[in-house]
């Protein structure tokens, strides 16, 4: 669950930094797939590099899923807080469309919503006040750690009335790009923690090397009761250094 919504986090950055890059020529569109594909590849390479070999990595964490299913999946859910606001996440088999709020409107859609997963996951996060996204992924255990398969599906939504903010522009295309330099890609996370106190987790690929880019973020999970989605996700706008 905390690696669906590490993912986010590449396009909060790239819709405020460099939404230049992806305006090629519409009449050109040899050059402004060529552009997209750069996109794509340079997320990738940013956040799937490896980092150093870590021995015991998926050995003594936490289980944060585990002490969400005893409260209670459909009474209780992940909320997520870091320097770009607050997230949700749900243990459920329920698509997004049952949680998404009546008034958000669809956007795009990535992947397919009928996709069987043996054990789901959605997240929903704010991207600018104008913009949210939901995500739908399997999990499963490794040994102590916690594994996020390659999502499924995802959408994309606008809310009507909100306010607009520089770089919003960008975010229907960088949704793409999030999404396609994601596929194949299985991230693991080792949480500290309890769920009294809170959690932090860092974040690896499956064979034990860092992923440390997915950590800039320092999120902090916490178990909360369930409530409407937009009442529990918020943005707070990302400050370029």
């Amino acid at each position: 669950m905390r690696a669906i919504l590490s993912l986010l986090l590449p396009l909060l950055l790239l819709a405020a930094a460099a939404p230049a890059q992806a305006q090629s020529d519409p009449g050109n569109p040899e050059a402004a797939f060529a552009d997209l594909r750069a996109m794509v590849d340079q997320m990738r390479t940013r956040y799937y590099t490896r980092g150093e070999l870590v021995a015991g990595w998926d050995q003594g964490g936490a289980d944060p899923e585990r002490d969400l299913r005893a409260a209670g999946a459909e009474t209780h859910y992940f909320s997520i807080v870091d320097r770009t606001g607050r997230s949700v996440g749900i243990l459920t088999r329920r698509p997004l469309a049952d949680f998404a709020p009546a008034g958000w409107r669809v956007v795009d859609t990535y992947g397919s919503s009928a996709t069987r997963l043996d054990n789901p996951s959605i997240a929903f996060e704010m991207l600018s006040h104008r913009y949210a996204v939901g995500l739908r992924a399997n999990g499963r255990r490794q040994r102590d750690a916690d594994c996020t398969d390659p999502i499924a599906n995802a959408t994309l939504y606008e809310i009507p009335g909100a306010p607009a903010r520089e770089g919003d522009e960008m975010i229907p295309v960088l949704f793409r790009v999030v999404l396609l330099s994601a596929e194949g890609q299985v991230v693991c996370s080792r949480a500290e923690g309890s769920a009294r106190t809170g959690y932090r987790s860092r974040a690896f690929t499956p064979d034990g090397y860092r992923l440390p880019a997915f950590d800039e973020n320092e999120e902090v999970i916490r178990i909360v009761p369930a409530a409407p989605i937009d009442r529990l996700v918020a943005f707070v706008p990302v400050t370029q250094g």
